[in-house]
């Protein structure tokens, strides 16, 4: 089983061991305002992305009613929007919605490479 480097030194104190010494618990932490730094950069969170305009005008899209019960899953390939639903029944009512939708979401700043509406449930 294994266990926290805390918890293993509780047990080697009990037990009258040596502590563990890797290279990790030497080195010292690393502030979180530079790792916060190092993942936007990494993931791009502050430039403008189709997924977050998505995800801002998700209720203009499909208004108070639906915006509930669907969600945005992900863009594949940059073309093709994968939309998650909560039944069969939604899902089909948004089959006959998927060309209005996919307008919507066209005229979406960052969207108007998006081309298909996939719909699951």
């Amino acid at each position: 089983m294994k266990f926290s480097k805390n918890i293993e030194d509780v047990i080697a104190d009990f037990r009258g061991l040596p502590h563990t010494v890797s290279a990790s618990s030497q080195r010292e932490p690393t502030p979180l305002d530079s790792v916060l730094v190092v993942l936007q950069e990494k993931y791009k969170l502050e430039k403008p992305s189709p997924e977050r305009s998505l995800v801002e005008n998700w209720e203009k899209i499909f208004g108070p009613s639906l915006c509930e019960r669907c969600h945005p899953v992900r863009i594949k390939g940059e073309h093709t929007l994968i939309v998650s639903v909560t039944n069969q029944t939604l899902r089909s009512e948004l089959q006959f919605m998927k060309r209005s939708v996919l307008k919507k979401v066209q005229s979406l700043e960052y969207c108007s490479e998006i081309k298909e509406l996939v719909i699951r449930s």
